[in-house]
């Protein structure tokens, strides 16, 4: 039987959760946007924002639906063929932290949240996440046996082995952080959607590596993608709909702990690793100079401004089209270097589920828009 035999094989799950999320995303995005646009559920264009014309932000709910609904049919598909999946438990916590991150950010699309009550509900999610596996648990130590060219030094362990107290803190800043950054980077028409999925990407590629081997978290990271590839042809400029409170908090929570489960395992990579800054290298950059711009102009962290890197790119006149080509570029290079620094195999993986995502994005470009089959048939006549 098909499904059997797709049931069975590691890489055929994951496309097919691919598969079946963007098929969802696609689809449902446009009724959800013309469901919020009925509804009033607006972003409506401002000073600090790029945009001009009221757009929809409802995106979130394509997001979690895609996600939820995939993930439905392979439980099912599990149960009834007596299946286990390494990584279930982690599981748990994404989606249960993820539910209540999702509904948080649906409610702040509605209706403006002050920033203080959202912090605790997001510390809420990241601990449900914390309590059911997604932990950090140790990071490496950069001087153990560290080699400065000109010498070379050896202090304390290998490892700083953190005990439950330390491990709920820095799992807490580190999950509560990429959420909040991926948000602050959607500011610009397909960029968080984008740079999302690239980091999604890289994790899917890092989680079947045979050294990591988390088939669970593999999963996840390839059902996200397949949501938010599928949600990019109406978020891509010029956009039709926003990501929103909800998709941003929900597609950082998910990443965030996605990392934690997918590319720390036992004592093989930790948080500090060079490869957990380079799967979220722009939004951890972009968020940090945000910080500090609005501390040293004695303004609240969290008051928007149009300080951001995409705002500076814009400022010498790029489109935002080709703006977001540019930062797609630089982020599928860090993720290409962060996958390399796993293994070489991970590395080639990554890109060839790129150049996948490249195809899936021409063949729509070019045979599916009517645009461009008249353009490619005004062509084909010379």
């Amino acid at each position: 039987m098909l499904l059997s035999k797709i049931i069975h094989n590691i890489e055929s799950i994951q496309i097919s959760g691919f598969a079946i999320a963007l098929f969802i995303s696609y689809l449902l995005t446009p009724l959800i946007q013309s469901r919020a646009q009925k509804l009033g559920v607006l972003d409506r264009p401002s000073k600090r924002k790029i945009h001009t014309t009221p757009v929809p932000r409802l995106g979130g709910v394509s997001i979690y639906a895609s996600i939820f609904l995939t993930s439905l049919v392979f439980i099912a598909a599990y149960w009834h063929y007596k299946i286990s999946v390494i990584g279930t438990f982690s599981l748990l916590g994404i989606f249960a932290g993820g539910t209540i991150i999702f509904f948080l950010g649906l409610l702040d699309d509605i209706e403006p949240l002050p920033a203080v009550y959202k912090l605790y509900i997001q510390i809420m999610a990241a601990s449900i996440a914390w309590y059911l596996g997604i932990r950090i648990v140790h990071v490496i130590n950069p001087f153990y046996h560290a080699d400065l060219h000109f010498f070379s030094i050896s202090v304390g362990d290998q490892y700083f082995h953190f005990d439950r107290t330390a491990s709920y803190l820095i799992t807490l800043i580190w999950i509560i952080g990429i959420t909040n950054a991926i948000n602050l980077v959607d500011g610009m028409d397909g960029l968080a959607t984008g740079v999302s999925l690239i980091s999604a990407i890289a994790i899917w590629s890092v989680a079947v590596d045979y050294r990591i081997s988390q088939s669970g978290g593999a999963l996840m990271a390839a059902t996200l993608a397949g949501a938010l590839l599928g949600f990019l042809r109406w978020n891509f400029n010029p956009a039709r709909i926003f990501l929103g409170d909800s998709g941003a908090y929900l597609t950082g929570f998910v990443l965030a702990c996605l990392s934690v489960s997918c590319v720390i395992k036992k004592v093989a990579l930790a948080v500090i690793s060079p490869v957990l800054f380079l799967l979220f290298a722009l939004p951890i950059i972009d968020t940090l100079f945000a910080i500090i711009r609005r501390t040293i102009s004695k303004k609240s962290i969290f008051d928007p401004d149009k300080g951001h890197l995409h705002h500076r790119i814009l400022a010498f006149g790029i489109s935002q089209k080709y703006a977001s080509y540019l930062l797609y570029l630089i982020s599928a290079l860090l993720g290409l270097l962060a996958t390399y620094l796993v293994s070489f195999k991970s590395s080639l993986r990554f890109l060839v589920l790129s150049a996948f995502i490249v195809l899936i994005a021409l063949f729509y470009t070019c045979v599916i828009n009517r645009k461009r089959q008249k353009l490619f048939r005004n062509i084909f006549k010379f």
